[in-house]
């Protein structure tokens, strides 16, 4: 059943969709549509704010190994288990994230995410400018710290756009968030790849902190947005 109300249960506080929920009309499901995904802004954000989030992780996670066994010397071996490493501590990174939106930010998740990519581009500067000499150790705990930064955005955009969307319309504005998701996962490998071959990986690196700084931005400028968009959902007038 897609809602409370259809097994004889009362909505959840502050979920109402305001006249939608009073009619079946497809006039109306289609304006509801239009207002709360294809016009909102806050969507619109998040959506493109999901791009730079792939476009680090995955720089990363696909180019990572080849990157520590060409560039720091270390064997295949020891290169996959500190990629890995990097995804363990994005599993953490993603409950930790969850938990300090409520305790911190009362629930806006968009401002934890700020904060999250900030703190990717600050371990990843800190990994830019980590000396060939540095131990295995140390590599693998600057690259377990941006993971357990870049993995918090991942999570909670797709949250938050439900948030934002209402819950009648979360999966048409994820789906738009996962399409943008996969081009960064594209443009990250051909990024990547070219800026490799042709400046060699301290302008990889270099390229990613750029990209993780832009996505902070992107972010930040939603900064005073609403916590969801159910009171947007309330104002919308269907008979104009």
């Amino acid at each position: 059943r897609d809602e409370p109300k259809e097994v004889g249960l009362p909505d959840l506080p502050d979920t109402g969709l305001g006249k939608l929920g009073e009619t079946k009309d497809a006039k109306a499901k289609k304006k509801f549509e239009l207002e709360m995904v294809w016009k909102n802004r806050w969507v619109w954000t998040f959506c493109v704010a999901n791009l730079f989030v792939y476009v680090v992780r995955m720089g990363v996670l696909d180019w990572g190994p080849k990157f520590l066994t060409e560039s720091r010397g270390l064997n295949i071996k020891d290169a996959a288990w500190t990629v890995a490493a990097f995804e363990i501590a994005g599993i953490v990174g993603t409950l930790v994230a969850g938990w300090l939106t409520d305790k911190l930010f009362d629930g806006k998740g968009h401002r934890m995410c700020v904060m999250c990519m900030l703190g990717a581009a600050i371990f990843m500067t800190i990994f830019r400018f980590l000396p060939d000499s540095a131990s295995l150790t140390l590599t693998a705990a600057v690259l377990v710290g941006a993971g357990f930064c870049i993995y918090g955005p991942q999570a909670l955009i797709g949250i938050e756009l439900g948030n934002q969307a209402t819950k009648e319309a979360s999966a048409r504005a994820n789906g738009i968030a996962g399409v943008l998701g996969y081009l960064g996962s594209g443009l990250s490998g051909v990024l990547v790849g070219y800026v490799a071959d042709s400046f060699g990986w301290t302008r990889v690196f270099e390229t990613i902190i750029v990209v993780a700084v832009i996505g902070m931005f992107v972010l930040i400028s939603m900064w005073a947005a609403p916590r969801d968009g159910y009171e947007r959902a309330s104002k919308i007038k269907y008979e104009d």
